[in-house]
């Protein structure tokens, strides 16, 4: 007596292949859409990091050298400059005479230019012989090798200190020594969303 066994072929049938085919898309496009939602999130804390420092750099460097400055020297144009003293030489040290008593180097003129939406410096050094060396006063007193000028005069070219800032209010209250600054900046969303805006304020003491 012969005994037959059978064995059957192993194989996949098309319904098969196509469970498993949908299964694995249906795995690609989960980890896609994880990837591109982490993506996203880690563009947006960038955007925002971006948008503080530029906004802190602006205001940490005005209320630095404001601290310095002298009160007296301050000079304002509203939502457009401020500009004060500066006792720091090109080497940016602290100088003072025999006596200890400050003297002073240079006008600093922060301003903002809406066209560009950029905050720059310009550094306006003192003439040897300049009356505001030992007594300080705005810079629309100040007597330039070309004469006296308004303070918009001032306000061309200059290092850039922030960008995509679209607001910059100096304000100095009177009988105060507290320079404060408002500063509002935009940063363009790189995921498709709306623009990020940041307004800060700072509020600095002059000492001298």
């Amino acid at each position: 007596m012969r005994l037959h066994v059978g064995f059957r072929r192993a194989g996949l049938s098309v319904v098969d292949l196509v469970v498993a085919l949908g299964l694995l898309l249906m795995l690609l496009s989960i980890l896609f859409e994880i990837f591109f939602l982490g993506g996203k999130a880690w563009r947006k804390t960038d955007d925002r990091f971006e948008l503080l420092r530029n906004t802190q750099t602006v205001v940490s460097q005005i209320a630095r050298e404001a601290e310095r400055a002298s009160v007296f020297s301050v000079s304002i144009l509203p939502g457009r400059a401020v500009s004060f003293l500066s006792p720091m030489d090109d080497n940016g040290r602290f100088v003072t005479d025999t006596l200890g008593d400050v003297r002073w180097e240079r006008y600093l003129v922060f301003y903002h230019d809406p066209a560009s939406q950029e905050v720059r410096l310009v550094d306006v050094p003192l003439l040897p012989a300049s009356f505001e060396r030992r007594t300080p006063q705005p810079i629309e007193r100040f007597v330039s090798a070309t004469g006296m000028h308004p303070l918009a005069y001032y306000l061309v070219d200059g290092r850039v200190l922030g960008r995509r800032i679209t607001r910059f209010e100096p304000e100095l209250p009177a009988f105060s020594k507290h320079l404060k600054l408002t500063i509002r900046t935009v940063q363009p969303s790189t995921t498709r969303t709306r623009d990020l805006t940041l307004d800060i304020a700072s509020n600095a003491f002059m000492r001298n």
